[in-house]
């Protein structure tokens, strides 16, 4: 709870200031509203930590591989780090940069995807008994 009060916190005093200083630099409010978001994803990492190892404990009760849950971690982290980056780029009027970054952010996320498919592959030729 702490943790969104924080994040809500950073988030409303960059607005308000990045209105402020839009007027006068487009530039400067971008970068603070990349130093927002730097500090919010510190906050976001904190706040994952126990999550992930809470995950972590119920793949080993389950006696499931690393190989099936780890890709699905990764692809939730692509895609908040792929929104964020977009957005920023679209507040910032690039919306071709904007696109671009959330075209890689799916390629990558089939990428890691990759060993959670061939574990699927492998267990289907198990089955089938090839």
């Amino acid at each position: 709870m702490q943790g969104l009060l924080q994040a809500s916190v950073i988030g409303i005093i960059t607005v308000l200031l990045t209105t402020m200083l839009r007027k006068h630099s487009q530039e400067l409010g971008i970068l603070l509203t990349l130093a927002a978001c730097v500090l919010i994803g510190l906050l976001l990492v904190q706040l994952a930590e126990p999550v992930v190892e809470f995950l972590a404990k119920l793949r080993n009760i389950a006696g499931l591989d690393k190989t099936l849950t780890e890709p699905i971690l990764k692809t939730i982290g692509i895609s908040l780090i792929t929104q964020i980056g977009a957005t920023v780029c679209a507040d910032a009027g690039e919306n071709a940069i904007a696109k671009l970054i959330e075209v890689c952010g799916g390629i990558l996320a089939l990428y890691v995807s990759l060993p959670l498919l061939e574990a699927v592959l492998s267990l289907i030729d198990t089955m089938s008994g090839g």
